[in-house]
């Protein structure tokens, strides 16, 4: 009996130390070890028109058997030793357990401060920014690291190219484009209309006075909607502005196609007009149409979506830049 008692007790010991080596190995494995942070560079996440956004992506080596909790990090983004602005967050993720996880986090450089900071350097087309911080760990269930407190704080540095750079983009010399009195009078006869009425009514759209919708009811008749897209660079950084998309969104919510009048939809110079035709059909969008001949009735609003580069330095190509602009009726001509 007493034989049999040891050796259910040897049975104990064994299933406990076998349990031990199993959940806790990694903990021991890595008893003289600390976690570690380690830098995976740092990139444009992307463009508005208030600032650049970088992406900062790092990543954490955990040895112990058991997750830790970011806690927090935080960390100031500087210029020649002058802080710009600051990152902070107490909202983490789990390092996982002996295993590396990624992260990252994302700040905003603002125009104003890129522009700003380059008057005095002499027309660079970078500037030389840099993030110093910190990541904090919560150590607290780590007996090994208890030396060290409940945290663990863990060093975030990387130096970075922000390209001077700042966007300008307006909408000027909205119009209308209408056909001459001739060429009106024989769309409208070609489209089923007797010479009388067709007279009657082009005489009318180009009178300038104010016109009803129903004016264009059963009318088949194409009119062009243009204006001049403005874009420069404030900056000196090298730059391509490729344009993407372009729309028109009416206050039907309807989306007109929005197509550049020339072969060119890429910018290389520091600024340049990009020339816009909208064609607007009588039966597709006759209700519009008579706003804009009207100016007066809801703002049509364009939408561009661009993809910008900068050739001198290391980030992703066409990172993109979205645009939009209410344009005032109020505000078209007629050509």
């Amino acid at each position: 009996m007493k034989r049999n008692s040891v050796l259910a007790v040897l049975f104990a010991l064994a299933v406990s130390v076998l349990t031990f080596s199993c959940g806790s190995l990694g903990a021991l494995g890595g008893l003289l070890q600390t976690p570690s942070l380690s830098m995976e560079g740092i990139s444009i996440n992307s463009l508005d028109t208030e600032g650049i956004t970088f992406k900062c992506n790092y990543a954490i080596s955990n040895p112990y058997g058991v997750s830790l909790s970011i806690a927090g990090l935080n960390a100031d983004i500087s210029y020649d030793n002058s802080k710009v602005t600051n990152v902070s967050t107490s909202n983490g993720i789990q390092a996982k357990a002996q295993g590396t996880t990624k992260n990252s986090f994302n700040f905003k450089v603002p125009y104003t401060s890129i522009i700003n900071l380059a008057r005095s350097t002499a027309g660079k087309k970078t500037l030389p920014f840099a993030v110093d911080g910190t990541v904090t760990l919560d150590v607290s269930n780590i007996p090994a690291l208890n030396y060290l407190g409940n945290t663990l704080d863990l060093p975030v540095a990387a130096d970075f190219d922000v390209p001077v750079f700042k966007p300008k983009m307006s909408v000027s010399n909205v119009a209308v484009k209408m056909p001459s009195l001739s060429e009106l009078k024989d769309q409208l006869v070609n489209g089923g209309l007797g010479i009388l009425k067709a007279t009657q009514i082009a005489t009318t759209l180009l009178s300038g006075n104010r016109i009803t919708t129903d004016i264009l009811d059963g009318i088949d008749l194409n009119i062009d909607f243009t204006f001049d897209v403005n874009v420069a660079n404030e900056g000196n950084a090298d730059w391509e502005f490729n344009i993407k998309d372009c729309s028109l969104k009416t206050a039907g919510g309807a989306l007109a196609k929005v197509s550049p009048s020339g072969k060119a939809t890429g910018i290389t110079s520091k600024s340049a007009t990009v020339p816009m035709t909208v064609s607007l059909n009588t039966i597709q969008s006759g209700a519009f149409i008579v706003q804009l001949l009207n100016k007066s009735g809801s703002n049509p609003v364009f939408m561009l979506d661009t993809g910008l580069s900068f050739p001198d330095t290391k980030y992703a190509k066409n990172i993109p830049l979205s645009y939009s602009y209410e344009i005032p009726l109020s505000s078209v001509k007629k050509q």
